[in-house]
């Protein structure tokens, strides 16, 4: 230990400085060490993400496979899609637990999600069909058909835009899907 007085000295430290530096290297070089060993005697962690990514794809084909709701009624009532099966899974070391929830949140994200627009006539359209557009909700559909009723029918699309909650960033998104 001579060796470690003459660094110490050279080094300008006191004797409690110098023990304390030895003490946290003597302690860095025993946890890396007992992390070798147990890593060495371990088994690989379980590839989580490649089962969930795998419960995914298996949702989404089913959600391609199933057959599309039918376009609500003009009495305004709208039916949910056909809930999809959700596979169950065992636990096991691999993980799947968490691709069984990663598959049950994606069935109710399906569940809720609005159907495709459709060129809709905004002069006829019932609340319903009125839905469909994009950025129309229930709201917004029913204010057009009460504007509807107050001032007559839509001469241009650009006059939805009266509809108190259409501005010019949602009759963007409309207009593709009016017609009169």
């Amino acid at each position: 230990m001579p060796w470690l007085y003459r660094l110490q000295a050279h080094v300008g430290l006191t004797a409690p400085e110098g023990l304390a530096i030895v003490l946290v290297a003597l302690g860095a070089s025993g946890g890396l060490l007992a992390q070798q060993v147990r890593g060495a005697q371990a088994a690989p962690p379980p590839d989580l993400y490649a089962a969930a990514d795998a419960a995914f794809a298996r949702a989404d084909a089913q959600a391609d496979s199933a057959p599309t709701t039918p376009p609500p009624d003009a009495a305004g009532d709208a039916t949910l899609a056909p809930r999809l099966p959700v596979e169950t899974f065992a636990e096991d070391s691999t993980g799947t637990e968490i691709a069984e929830a990663a598959v049950a949140a994606s069935d109710r994200r399906s569940r809720t999600r609005k159907p495709p627009p459709v060129p809709t006539n905004i002069n006829t359209a019932s609340e319903a069909d009125l839905q469909r557009l994009p950025r129309i909700g229930p709201a917004l559909a029913a204010r057009i058909v009460e504007y509807r009723r107050v001032n007559g029918r839509f001469r241009t699309a650009a006059q939805i835009q009266e509809v108190k909650g259409i501005g010019e960033k949602t009759f963007e998104k409309l207009a593709p899907w009016i017609r009169l």
